[in-house]
């Protein structure tokens, strides 16, 4: 009966101290896991890309970077390498990878914003990124992308603990790990490198204040030691990119310039007038309308509700004053050193507020596929963490607090904060669950189509006699996942068969030399499915013998034999 008494007392204790904690977990595992093996169904043919890779590393050909598609960074890969040997080349292997990479930014969101403002607002921020729809969306696709707010996150959290350490081991392994996490983060995504101008920036302004406070060089002495090993670690991380950037030049740009705001095929010769177009969609994306592509947004959903958004825009102009504050108290020298310490904990609005406006040059120097939810994604912790920050200034600080707490003023405020809460999980799932998840422009997104025909072509393994009509895009989806078979199919290019100029007609086109014998199978996608009427034209002897479905009821392969 004692050690009963004893395992409740205990679970009581810190089951109530964990509770939030537990809860905010299980929401977002709940929000990332669910019907991952089949939401999404498919894999986009740049994620397929992404697998081609991997199958370099798993032959033996580890490269910190790969040159497909305009050259990716190579971290993420290894990241999915072990659950390609696991589950396979599926879908799942990679999207498992995506969402559990998500889970890891909501779980340091909370850490990292609970040391700069506390539980509340570490909560608050974490929870509305675990629910968010956006970000629901982008953690079930499996770019090299979602990496970069963890890397950011990181970064910031290891070097908080760096500022807030207790002991000389917690000091230097801190600075370590953030210094390796810095240049981990260049592993990930080009957008990422808008870190250098947010960390350069931020010890500027920290070396102005060491300098115009009473007693000079305080940080300096304090933390230089922590510098250099931070220094020395994330030189030694970065050197084999940086030595493979070296050897290869022209991949540190990327694309980069081919989506510019000064490309002139896409500014049409106003370049003033394209960036403001680009802002101002920028900025609705939040309120009104976010990205139309299935594969980073709900389709057209604004990137936050109209539960959060208003605090979003609140919070930011808190952030911004504050972080203005931070800079004015700054540059004048201070009276004492309590002005000092005021103003360094306005050193984190500073911080929120350059990643905020940094991260967001990857989306407003581009003019493709605007708004782009993808070049948003190194905003996504402080997306969530700004109207966090408002959410936080009205419950922790609520006004004439002696009458607040008689007339129990903290029950309702926390109560309206809960329902806020569970209002947005819902309008999150609704979104995700809801909408994207009964779409079939979201499952055509993915080409889940893909996985099916992929599913034939092992079964059939016979390559002599099968022809698969596709174009070279797509079909690196196939290639990938029927790489254990060695890809036994024969490509057929519509754009060079029965597709051509319009003013030739169909009968007067050549067969191009397909020539089908008894046995052959030629197969087409859902992408390829209207070319259907064509081939029958050409090849009228060939039979249907098999078609599929999806669960919206629509054509998603065809399979002709020749008799």
């Amino acid at each position: 009966m004692k050690n009963i008494n004893e395992a409740v007392i205990f679970w009581w204790h810190y089951g109530k101290k964990y509770s939030l904690f537990i809860v905010l977990l299980a929401t977002a595992a709940v929000f990332r896991y669910t019907q991952i093996e089949n939401l999404p169904g498919g894999l986009f043919p740049d994620e397929a890309a992404n697998g081609l890779d991997i199958n370099s590393i798993l032959n033996g050909d580890r490269q910190p970077f790969y040159e497909r598609g305009n050259g990716r960074e190579a971290l993420f890969f290894y990241m999915i390498a072990p659950a390609v040997m696991l589950f396979g080349r599926t879908p799942l292997a990679h999207h498992l990878v995506s969402a559990t990479v998500s889970l890891l930014v909501v779980l340091f969101t909370f850490l990292l914003v609970r040391r700069w403002f506390g539980s509340l607002a570490g909560f608050v921020a974490a929870f509305l990124a675990a629910v968010s729809s956006w970000y629901v969306t982008m953690s079930r696709t499996a770019f090299r992308a979602n990496l970069t707010p963890l890397f950011a996150l990181l970064f910031f959290y290891f070097a908080t603990r760096v500022a807030q350490a207790k002991s000389r081991a917690d000091y230097y392994l801190s600075a370590i790990l953030a210094g390796s996490s810095f240049a981990l983060g260049f592993y990930t995504y080009i957008s990422y490198r808008m870190m250098v101008p947010v960390l350069f920036i931020t010890f500027v302004g920290l070396i102005i204040i060491d300098f115009r406070r009473t007693q000079k060089w305080q940080i300096v002495k304090k933390y230089w030691r922590g510098f250099l090993a931070g220094v020395a670690s994330s030189i030694l991380t970065i050197l084999p990119l940086a030595l493979y950037f070296i050897k290869h030049p022209e991949f540190i740009v990327g694309r980069s310039g081919q989506v510019s705001i000064f490309s002139d095929s896409l500014n049409n010769g106003d370049v003033i007038g394209t960036f403001l177009e680009v802002v101002g969609k920028t900025i609705m994306a939040f309120f009104t309308e976010g990205a139309l592509n299935w594969r980073h947004n709900v389709s057209g959903f604004p990137f936050l509700s109209f539960l959060i958004s208003p605090f979003f825009l609140l919070g930011l102009i808190l952030v911004l004053t504050q972080a203005a504050l931070f800079v004015i108290y700054g540059l004048k020298k201070a009276k004492n050193e309590s002005d000092t310490a005021i103003n360094l904990k306005r050193l984190p609005f500073f911080v929120i507020a350059l990643w905020f406006l940094f991260m967001t040059a990857p989306e407003i120097l581009t003019a493709e596929g605007i708004p782009h939810g993808l070049r948003l994604i190194g905003i996504i912790p402080a997306v969530f963490i700004i109207p966090a920050l408002f959410i936080n200034e009205i419950v922790s600080r609520p006004p004439h607090e002696r009458n607040y707490s008689r007339f129990g003023g903290k029950f309702m405020v926390n109560t309206a904060l809960g329902i806020l809460l569970v209002a947005e999980m819902f309008y999150g799932m609704y979104a995700y669950f809801g909408i994207a998840a009964n779409s079939p422009d979201y499952d055509y997104a993915f080409r889940a189509d893909l996985t099916t025909v992929s599913k034939y072509l092992n079964e059939r393994n016979n390559k002599e006699q099968t022809y698969l009509v596709i174009d070279l895009f797509s079909e690196q989806t196939p290639r990938y996942m029927t790489t254990e078979t060695n890809q036994p199919y024969q490509i057929v290019d519509p754009s060079s068969l029965w597709r051509g100029p319009a003013e030739v007609k169909i009968e007067d086109r050549p067969d191009f030399g397909l020539s089908l014998k008894p046995g052959d199978q030629v197969i087409f996608s859902q992408s390829t499915i209207h070319d259907t009427q064509a081939f029958e034209r050409y090849y009228p002897a060939a039979r249907l013998v098999k078609k599929e479905y999806n669960r919206f009821n629509e054509v998603i392969m065809k399979v002709y034999e020749q008799p």
